[in-house]
């Protein structure tokens, strides 16, 4: 469930369940170096079905060991919404997500993508790596989203 402000004052309950996870993306490289810089860089992306109301947050991440990506891994969870929650996003031809609630979606596909980590690399020397405890906000404004009309 996430709380929206409705202009500014009031919070509304918007109800929505995890539908599905997917590890859209997993590539181990073996190297035989140690030790070195080991860079992460990770995106967010979201999807959206209208039809189905549902949201598909999509967290990226590629752990690079000087110069050589040795993680690359994508993992995707997708959230249904209620009827009348969904509602709340239409704004006459768009759909508005709004900034908090993509963060909330973002950050429960992270920890899930922590956890695939984990289970991918168990037993392998990568498994010292982890996603590190990110704050703050990944996303900054609201995602407005035409509605096309299906064919």
């Amino acid at each position: 469930m996430s709380q929206e402000p409705v202009n500014n004052q009031q919070q509304v309950n918007i109800n929505f369940r995890l539908i599905n996870m997917t590890t859209e993306t997993f590539n181990l490289v073996e190297t035989d170096k140690e030790g070195g810089n080991l860079d992460l860089n990770f995106d967010f992306q979201f999807g959206v079905n209208h039809e189905r109301r549902f949201v598909k947050s999509v967290a990226k991440f590629k752990f690079n060991l000087e110069g050589t990506d040795i993680v690359d891994m994508a993992v995707s969870c997708e959230f249904e919404f209620e009827d009348k929650g969904w509602e709340f996003f239409v704004k006459g031809e768009n759909i508005v997500l709004p900034a908090g609630l993509l963060n909330e979606l973002a950050f429960f596909t992270l920890n899930t993508a922590r956890g695939v980590l984990h289970a991918k690399t168990e037993g392998h020397k990568y498994n010292r790596m982890f996603l590190p405890m990110i704050g703050g906000q990944f996303v900054k404004d609201d995602l407005v989203i035409p509605i096309t009309p299906v064919n």
